[in-house]
């Protein structure tokens, strides 16, 4: 039987697009390179959803890059020191953006131009040099749900705690500014005014003694009755970042039983257990699903205060020893997702231990340094793992690459296995660890 070969055109163009979906951004580039045709296909917008595009130097960009961008509907963007002139460019170049991230501006009317972007939701200002009339230039956006403020520069934090409290239909606040915590009464004033607030991080910094009992107790002078959207007040997720006890009261967070998500970052290990606030803390989050913790206490000294309502777990650089897994075993048996990088003055591994322990994850993100061929390929007993990735493989070894088939055969290749990482979303900040 003959086969007639069939060349690209003769194949429908959502085929193509298709195809190309499951392509890497570079991997698309490369092919978009190789004819007009597969050049037009590349550029279809529905290939670039969710992409961010870092602009730097906008004067250099020809006219041909603004097409390119506005063919795929680029609606993110981060944007490096740029000029008055080239702001106004990218507003008449993409006026329907939603996402920007503003770097190192040094003009604070550039950021008048930001209320030509009418569609605009999420901003993020990060190591910038403004003066005052910040608050006159961000006020007006007040379709935005979701801001970030980060390594201000010249700016008074009265300034920005007033641009913050002006945005009223926020959900999403990172407020990474300065290097001590807001203080209690000015906290509650910018809170009491953003009613649909339900994503908070802080930046805590250092602080001499503990901030009061009720730091987080908002009581809502301001609910914005006129407003039917606003629903029940309370947090739902918390980020804590270059944190330290005792800088929050161990009673801090009994105010926010709403809350389904908790990160703490702490600023480095403490060996002392008898100073760990983050065990109270727990025991006062009956609906927490997500809880990320970086550094700080070893694991023994909160484990048994973990809520077995919890589905997600991440350590990194905890202290863990094999002896506290059976803990977390118990309380955290439903885990869905594990993110394990633990730091451990026993060179043992605890990775054999996890299929027993938790035996319904679908997604393990883990090292495999000195972690025995037998306990890596036990993994196959988790029998719902739909992803792993691999922290430190970056670049695999031959054996590596060796023990993924052996593992990949032993489960049928369902699992998918990573073991590079992805694209770090250059919309978020350096602050932020998860």
């Amino acid at each position: 039987m003959a086969f007639r070969t069939v060349g690209a055109a003769q194949l429908p163009s959502e085929v193509w697009v298709h195809v190309f979906g499951y392509l890497s951004t570079t991997d698309k580039l490369n092919i978009r390179s190789c004819c007009k045709y597969f050049k037009k296909m590349v550029d279809h917008w529905s290939l670039w959803k969710g992409n961010t595009v870092v602009l730097k130097k906008l004067c250099a960009y020809t006219s041909q890059f603004w097409t390119t961008l506005r063919r795929r509907k680029i609606s993110s963007v981060v944007v490096q020191k740029a000029s008055l002139k080239e702001w106004k460019q990218l507003a008449l170049s993409l006026p329907w953006l939603t996402t920007i991230a503003v770097e190192h501006c040094f003009d604070v009317k550039a950021f008048e131009i930001l209320k030509q972007f009418h569609n605009l939701k999420r901003l993020a200002i990060r190591r910038c040099r403004c003066g005052q009339g910040l608050s006159d230039a961000i006020v007006p956006l007040q379709q935005v749900t979701h801001f970030s403020v980060c390594e201000m520069h010249c700016a008074p934090r009265s300034d920005i705690i007033s641009v913050v409290s002006k945005l009223s239909h926020l959900t999403s606040l990172l407020y990474h500014e300065g290097n001590h915590p807001i203080p209690r009464q000015t906290f509650h004033l910018m809170l009491n005014r953003l009613p649909h607030l339900k994503h908070l991080s802080l930046k805590m910094g250092t602080q001499h003694g503990s901030l009061p009992d009720d730091y987080f107790s908002i009581s809502k002078t301001n609910t914005f009755p006129e407003d039917p959207q606003v629903g029940q007040p309370g947090l739902t997720s918390l980020e804590l970042l270059d944190y330290m006890d005792p800088t929050l009261p161990e009673e801090a967070l009994k105010c926010l039983p709403s809350l389904q998500s908790l990160a703490v970052d702490y600023r480095d290990r403490d060996v002392d257990p008898s100073r760990c606030h983050l065990k109270t803390w727990l025991r006062d989050l009956p609906q927490l699903a997500v809880l990320n913790v970086a550094k700080g206490h070893p694991i023994s000294a909160y484990a048994h205060s973990i809520p077995n309502t919890v589905t997600s777990l991440t350590l990194q650089r905890v202290m863990v020893e094999q002896k506290d897994m059976k803990a977390l075993g118990k309380q955290a048996s439903g885990l869905l997702f594990l993110h394990f990088d633990p730091c451990s003055y026993n060179s043992s591994s605890s990775i054999g231990e996890i299929p027993k322990l938790f035996p319904q994850l679908m997604t393990l993100k883990m090292r495999h340094y000195n972690v025995p061929e037998r306990e890596f390929l036990s993994l196959q007993q988790l029998k719902h793992l739909e992803q792993l990735e691999i922290l430190d493989a970056h670049s695999p070894s031959p054996h590596l690459l060796q023990l993924i088939h052996k593992l990949q055969v032993l489960t049928n290749h369902r699992t998918q296995i990573i073991h590079s990482l992805g694209p770090r979303d250059p919309t978020t900040c350096y602050c932020t660890h998860y």
